[in-house]
């Protein structure tokens, strides 16, 4: 019997970003993510409808005021879609906003949007195209966590999502070294990982999240393992 493990946490990663302002609200700053895996080299599926949309503010919200304003438009915008709190770094400036998923169509955004401006958030003003575009993004979100070990975890919705803990938070710069290291040494199959810790227990477990398709719990482990020597040297 599996194991569930429903955490919250933070997810750290760099993506390249586009202006989305032909769906959105005109002269509004909106953003969207194609390479959802950047280090990713498979093939990942391509759809019609939005992966990653960005919904940037004007203002610096807490991440409960995100939370609020969020539950607030589920209860009126008649479409499914999942928003959690972000911070992109973008050109040296820090913004916050929503990060959107699940959305089914890119003409459902703009009224997606407008349900947030209705009810009090400001929607932050496009000053420049962004056009693929490397940003620095966190996500505060929920982690659904199939337990294999006390170090190991597949994501309960995604099978070619998993995780792994590590002994210490690093900065961005030394974790894309120490990936890049593993990238170079690891190459019987393709994958792309990322910065994350959860709560549990009182306190903050750091772990790597891994992407890579057909992802197998021994893989995990192997990358691990190879991760902690690489960044010990």
């Amino acid at each position: 019997m599996k194991t569930i493990l429903e955490r919250y946490g933070c997810l750290t990663k760099v993506e390249h970003l586009w202006c989305l302002e032909s769906f959105g609200i005109p002269n509004s700053c909106i953003l969207e993510s194609f390479d959802i895996f950047p280090g990713y080299y498979g093939l990942v599926p391509c759809e019609s409808k939005p992966k990653f949309v960005y919904i940037i503010a004007d203002e610096k919200y807490s991440l409960e005021e995100i939370m609020r304003f969020t539950k607030k438009v589920k209860n009126s915008f008649t479409h499914s879609f999942d928003g959690a709190y972000t911070e992109i770094t973008l050109k040296g400036l820090t913004c916050c906003g929503v990060r959107v998923t699940g959305i089914e169509e890119y003409a459902y955004i703009r009224e997606l949007q407008e349900k947030y401006k209705e009810i009090g958030f400001a929607i932050k003003k496009k000053v420049k195209k962004i056009e693929n575009d490397e940003a620095l993004i966190k996500i505060r979100k929920f982690f659904e966590l199939n337990v294999i070990d006390n170090e190991i975890f597949l994501d309960n919705k995604t099978p070619d999502i998993g995780y792994f803990t590590v002994n210490n938070d690093i900065s961005w710069d030394l974790f894309a070294k120490n990936i890049h290291l593993l990238h170079n040494n690891f190459q019987r199959v393709s994958f792309d990982a990322a910065k994350c810790f959860i709560y549990q227990n009182a306190e903050i477990t750091d772990m790597i999240r891994i992407f890579s398709k057909g992802l197998t719990p021994e893989l995990l482990k192997e990358l691990k393992e190879l991760y902690c020597r690489l960044a010990e040297m």
